[in-house]
């Protein structure tokens, strides 16, 4: 009886104390989850934003003046490719308790692809589309690896999401010279972070997005070489005998 007795007022005790403490660590976290869930947002518009500009290129050259089907095909496929990076993403971001949003999605309208009127603009502006999703990636990569708070963290809300999931993803704090999860921190109001590093989510953007870029990019630079190397009297013929010859 003395021990049911002593258990009970354990847990009567020290459960507001392990709910305070659980309090303390989701505040702490909200102030940098709030920044991360937009960053990753942002890249999803621009993966879809690369499905866009690259379906667009695909139907481009299956128009009668400008057919070139092999060439279509190819560009459909790197659609297809991004479209899977920015859905990789949602399920990234679906899995860790995130929650994630589509809106104001247009390809690529700057720049190289501002008027493409030939095979050669085409593998142009794919080629500097490819540069700007690595630049986005790169930044993003540098971002969760040192994740910076938002400036009001009162205003965040963590009812969004799921809070269970969202503290429970693979995140390294380093405060006073120590890096460990943030529930092994010992929690209070004064407790500040040098560094916030989402250690999972930096490991999937360099092995299964950045790397794959550098060969992407070089393939098109390849393209657009070949077919520059045709004069304007010549630039038909060399269109039309890259498409004929594509591999796919």
């Amino acid at each position: 009886m003395k021990v049911l007795i002593n258990c009970c007022f354990l847990a009567v005790c020290f459960a507001p104390l392990v709910m305070a403490s659980s309090n303390c660590h989701s505040n702490k976290l909200k102030c940098y989850e709030a920044n991360v869930n937009e960053l990753i947002n942002d890249q999803i518009a621009v993966e879809l934003k690369g499905q866009y500009t690259y379906l667009h290129l695909s139907y481009l050259f299956l128009q009668d003046f400008l057919y070139y089907p092999k060439v279509s095909k190819y560009f459909r496929k790197k659609a297809d490719e991004e479209l899977g990076h920015a859905e990789k993403f949602m399920t990234y971001q679906n899995q860790r308790g995130g929650t994630f949003k589509i809106e104001g999605i247009t390809r690529k309208t700057n720049g190289k692809c501002s008027k493409v009127g030939s095979l050669k603009q085409g593998f142009a502006c794919a080629k500097e589309l490819e540069i700007e999703v690595t630049k986005a990636l790169t930044k993003l990569l540098a971002d969760v690896s040192n994740v910076t708070p938002v400036s009001n963290c009162s205003g965040v809300d963590m009812t969004i999401g799921n809070k269970d999931l969202l503290m429970g993803q693979s995140i390294l704090f380093t405060a006073n010279g120590s890096t460990k999860p943030l529930k092994l921190h010992p929690c209070s109001a004064d407790l500040q972070f040098d560094k916030v590093e989402y250690v999972e989510l930096a490991e999937m953007i360099a092995h299964d997005f950045l790397g794959h870029q550098l060969e992407d990019t070089k393939e098109l630079a390849n393209m657009e070489a070949t077919l520059s190397r045709f004069n304007i009297e010549n630039e038909s013929l060399g269109s039309f005998l890259a498409d004929k010859h594509f591999d796919l």
